[in-house]
């Protein structure tokens, strides 16, 4: 695997979008995919943190092809303007194919928090916000000859069930068990997605990042669960190590033809027996589309 890291040009000719990628796994996945030779357009919430983030990646990679889209990934209307604007970037390179979706970025809350939408924060930006821009950008991603949809999901999902009726606004809320289910609900879209398109171009992967030295329960949250995750943070890997598996899963040919959908440090990996529910991935599915009031890959 040596090889895959010396920066030779492994996604060259390739377009990869990358949400969360002001910081974390997204700002690492963005370096890395800019090193090997792809064109990175990446998502960020803030201005000058997408600013920050694109100016480091260039000061590594002086000749990065990468610029910054704005958007608000716990609101549906903004999730669809992004995509209308990655179309925007692609038409003016001339092109009308997406070949990498990386969903990477994700939230943790102790409080219920309702978005604009109805929908509790936590499964809003780390599910639906995944499964709504895929579900947009699908037509781009069709027309990859290899296009892959990468999702960052967790350990976390392991114990974890979900009620597809009840997950998007749950009278009973405790942030840890609503952060499982929605890296639960990442793993199930990945089976679910590529039951839906045997055959096609197109394969979906969720990464299992391990413990990683990143900012997610620091972001807007009261000063105990800022502490708790300082401490065990302390403990994590950098967040290069689980870019590299988003890496490999982006450019390993031989992939096309796998059935494995959750991998760690480049193996594919055991998830969770709910994890490959078939049936509960079904119904997630159509229950997600009800809730972004959307039809089959619009």
């Amino acid at each position: 695997m040596e090889s895959m890291f010396d920066y030779t040009p492994a996604l060259a000719g390739k377009t990869a979008v990358i949400t969360g990628a002001t910081s974390g796994i997204g700002l690492a996945t963005a370096r890395l995919f800019a090193l090997h030779g792809a064109q990175v357009i990446g998502i960020g919430r803030n201005a000058d943190r997408c600013r920050n983030a694109e100016a480091d990646i260039k000061r590594t990679c002086t000749d990065a092809r990468i610029t910054y889209l704005l958007a608000d990934l716990s609101s549906q209307d903004q999730i669809r303007r992004l995509a209308d604007d990655i179309r925007s970037e692609l038409n003016n390179e001339r092109t009308n194919y997406l070949d990498i979706l990386v969903n990477n970025a994700g939230i943790y809350s102790q409080n219920k928090i309702l978005t604009a939408d109805g929908i509790e924060m936590t499964m809003a930006v780390n599910h639906l916000a995944p499964f709504l821009l895929t579900n947009c950008l699908f037509s781009e991603l069709k027309n990859s000859p290899s296009g892959r949809v990468i999702t960052i999901s967790s350990d976390s999902h392991y114990n974890m069930s979900i009620n597809p009726e009840t997950v998007f606004n749950p009278d009973f809320y405790v942030g840890i068990l609503a952060y499982g289910k929605s890296k639960l609900a990442n793993v199930l879209f990945s089976l679910e997605f590529n039951h839906r398109n045997i055959g096609s171009s197109i394969r979906a992967f969720a990464v299992d990042p391990g413990l990683v030295r990143t900012e997610i329960a620091f972001k807007n949250q009261p000063a105990l669960s800022r502490f708790i995750w300082m401490m065990r943070r302390a403990a994590g890997v950098d967040p290069e190590i689980p870019a590299r598996t988003v890496l490999y899963l982006a450019s390993e040919l031989s992939l096309q033809e796998s059935n494995e959908i959750y991998w760690y440090n480049q193996k594919p990996k055991k998830c969770s027996h709910e994890a490959r529910n078939t049936d509960l991935a079904a119904k997630l599915w159509d229950t997600s589309m009800k809730f972004c009031h959307c039809q089959e890959n619009d």
